[in-house]
């Protein structure tokens, strides 16, 4: 049985393919119908998080009468709200637009609260490495498709949010990161507060600057790597950092048991690659 819902994880730059498990644009137009068949409620990131919470203090209220869904899609490429050609696979519809065309074709009667939360990397020179340097088995990522511009622009259209992804990601092809001891790829080795300060408080103040102070108040670990510090140390005791809630990639259903500071999600492409993975999800847990 469900205690509460899931959260799920798309990578708009996810795009090595015209099929389902290669290609996140495909996947995800296909899983809005799936998810609604299944009888799940789609919502915006915060009301998800809100409801949790107040279950969890008031808990012989019983859950949703419908299961909660909350989407999230992870790095912040502008594909997550823009369409573009890719060279090889052609014309892709963004994942805004796919939501959109969702609502259109149900003339907005199911799915009223589709939302999505598109967790973003600050630093703008992390960015432009990242565009420069993609892992071509697994990502497609060209020229200013990893800017900033958009990301005010999408929290305008009510359908998008925009969240705290941290400062660099610790990106592997940096020349320098933002850690005392040059760590890459591995986030489990943020074990200071200044190291943590670098790459959480001062992306949270980065993204507000950008947003005109209309950033969600969450963070998704990079690569779903957390430890005991910033989960039971670091986010409880520095509300400085504005973060409200942290997600890693555990892939499993949302719980009572959980904690606040590192929520369950499922990741698109690698807890399942195809319709069936996921109706076998949305079954078991639903």
């Amino acid at each position: 049985m469900l205690d509460y819902g899931l959260v799920l994880a798309y990578h708009s730059h996810h795009v090595v393919g015209k099929d389902y498990c290669r290609n996140d644009h495909v996947a995800f137009a296909q899983d809005l119908e799936l998810i609604t068949a299944a009888g799940f409620r789609i919502v915006p990131l915060p009301e998800f998080v809100e409801c949790w919470e107040r279950w969890g203090r008031l808990p012989t209220v019983a859950p949703q009468a419908r299961p909660l869904i909350a989407l999230t899609f992870d790095d912040g490429p502008v594909f997550d709200v823009a369409d573009f050609v890719h060279p090889e696979f052609g014309q892709q519809r963004s994942l805004l637009n796919i939501m959109r065309d969702f609502q259109a074709r149900h003339t907005g009667k199911v799915q009223p609260d589709l939302h999505a939360t598109s967790f973003v990397i600050a630093s703008p020179e992390a960015r432009l490495v990242m565009e420069q340097t993609f892992d071509a088995d697994y990502t497609y990522l060209g020229p200013q498709s990893m800017g900033d511009e958009w990301w005010a622009p999408a929290i305008e259209t009510g359908m998008i949010g925009i969240a705290n992804h941290s400062w660099d990601h610790l990106h592997p092809a940096l020349p320098t990161v933002a850690h005392s001891c040059q760590v890459r790829a591995d986030f489990r080795q943020v074990l200071r507060v200044d190291d943590a300060d670098a790459q959480i408080a001062a992306a949270s103040a980065f993204i507000a600057r950008q947003t005109g102070g209309k950033a969600l108040p969450f963070f998704a670990y990079p690569f779903g790597h957390y430890n005991d510090f910033l989960v039971s140390s670091y986010f409880p005791q520095h509300v400085a950092s504005d973060v409200r809630a942290a997600f890693s990639v555990d892939p499993r259903p949302v719980t009572r048991q959980d904690t606040i500071w590192c929520l369950p999600r499922y990741v698109c492409g690698d807890n399942w690659r195809s319709p069936d993975d996921l109706w076998r999800i949305l079954t078991a847990c639903g």
